[in-house]
């Protein structure tokens, strides 16, 4: 804080500025040419805030569907926000963690490294009992996962990566594949201890039992897509993935819309009298003939030729071309 002036001297500095003295534009030009910016040379800044505010972004997109993904699976009220988006050191992100947790290792083949997400085990045992059917109760006192826990944990963490890569759809392809589950921290070493990390930590409510789910993307990891981390990719991504969302809900409902198909067998031209004096039995001769490809319309439309023939005790016709445009060359 500055230090408080007195009256005497507020009064010098006022009668100052009136006789020219002091000039108020020379005055801001020193204060900016003083300004110093702080450096800490153990914690570099690599992301800047554009790209940390897309992260934000990303990550409050992946806590909606975790919340809803959880809520419908597990038949509870389910709450997660994203709270802070800081980057660390990896060391100061591990030394953060409880000695007993769980942690889930994530491979990224396109990226050529690992992810990791950690959630708190009261959070764990409480998605695990309402699993199993309970109620949803945590544990008082932490202990290490069963085999039978590890197995349930490790399908649920699966099902999170499905959801944190369509996340990451508005900026890049990629597949999160478990690696591994470690309940320690010193033992999860997916970097350097002096790496800078992107640590994405938010609030989580399951039932009645509140936790942290925290994940932590290294720099070195995310540098391939660090030009697309910016709000304009960003929103350029939500539209793509928007629109291919809607071409395939159209193509789903196109799916499920009956047409017509007939099967012509051939034609021919009777006069009124022969037609009203056929007969059952009577044999009306076609202009196809016998092996000959037929034409089937879809609707109105010839978009097929087909070989007749029979299906244990049904007729069938065997497609064999299909017609570009809908209009054999015949036609």
């Amino acid at each position: 804080m500055g230090e408080v002036l007195s009256q005497s001297e507020i009064d010098a500095l006022l009668a100052a500025l009136d006789s020219g003295e002091l000039d108020p534009g020379e005055m801001k030009k020193e204060a900016s040419e003083q300004r110093i910016k702080l450096y800490d040379f153990k914690r570099p800044e690599k992301f800047t805030k554009e790209q940390m505010r897309t992260l934000q972004m990303l990550h409050e997109n992946f806590a909606r569907s975790l919340g809803t993904f959880l809520a419908t699976s597990m038949r509870t009220l389910v709450e997660i926000k994203v709270i802070t988006v800081e980057q660390l050191t990896y060391y100061e992100f591990t030394r953060s963690l409880p000695l007993l947790t769980v942690l889930a290792i994530y491979d990224i083949p396109e990226w050529d490294g690992r992810a990791l997400m950690e959630c708190n085990s009261t959070l764990i045992f409480a998605m695990l009992d309402l699993m199993l059917g309970g109620t949803g109760e945590t544990l008082q006192e932490g202990r290490a996962l069963t085999d039978i826990e590890q197995g349930l944990v490790s399908q649920l963490m699966r099902q999170f990566a499905h959801l944190y890569r369509d996340a990451w759809q508005t900026v890049a392809d990629v597949h999160f594949r478990l690696e591994t589950l470690e309940t320690n921290p010193l033992f999860a070493q997916i970097v350097s201890q002096n790496e800078t990390v992107a640590l994405i930590t938010c609030s989580a409510k399951v039932g009645t039992v509140e936790g942290m789910l925290n994940i932590c993307l290294p720099h070195m990891v995310l540098e391939q897509v660090m030009d697309k981390l910016t709000t304009r990719s960003w929103y350029a991504g939500q539209t793509r993935l928007h629109d291919q969302q809607l071409t395939r809900r159209m193509r789903r409902a196109l799916d499920q819309v009956y047409v017509p198909l007939r099967v012509e067998l051939g034609e021919t031209t009777v006069t009124l009298g022969e037609l009203l004096d056929l007969q059952v039995g009577d044999c009306i001769r076609l202009d196809t003939k016998v092996g000959s490809l037929v034409r089937a319309r879809v609707g109105s439309i010839p978009k097929f030729l087909g070989s007749v023939g029979r299906v244990a005790n049904n007729l069938a016709v065997r497609v064999e071309e299909v017609l570009q445009g809908g209009v054999d060359n015949g036609e």
